[in-house]
């Protein structure tokens, strides 16, 4: 399993960093092609409590949510040898809606 940690550092200070977002991405499946099926769940923000915590631990997640502030989705067909984690994390993001909440963001890769 693949876990993002998302922390927020006032003013750049890390000493009072604390954590507002998780993403488990957690490999599910291998084809003989070697791609691979993947489910994901976002969370905002902590603490991760009652059956989340033990599903967050053990990659596994259910359905059962305790808030709202789960989201979750499946990639499949990432490349596990031509494609790196942060195409896999990118794929996460748009399976889990992400990219739908951006309408009129202008982004640029240079």
């Amino acid at each position: 399993m693949i876990r993002i940690t998302i922390d927020l550092c006032p003013g750049g200070n890390e000493s009072k960093s604390r954590t507002i977002g998780q993403i488990d991405i957690a490999n599910v499946g291998v084809d003989a092609n070697n791609y691979g099926k993947y489910k994901v769940v976002m969370k905002k923000t902590p603490p991760f409590k009652g059956a989340l915590k033990t599903a967050w631990k053990s990659g596994v997640y259910d359905g059962k949510t305790e808030d709202d502030a789960v989201m979750q989705g499946w990639v499949e067909g990432h490349h596990r040898q031509l494609r790196g984690v942060y195409d896999l994390l990118y794929s996460a993001l748009k399976a889990c809606g992400m990219d739908s909440r951006q309408k009129g963001v202008i982004t640029s890769s240079g």
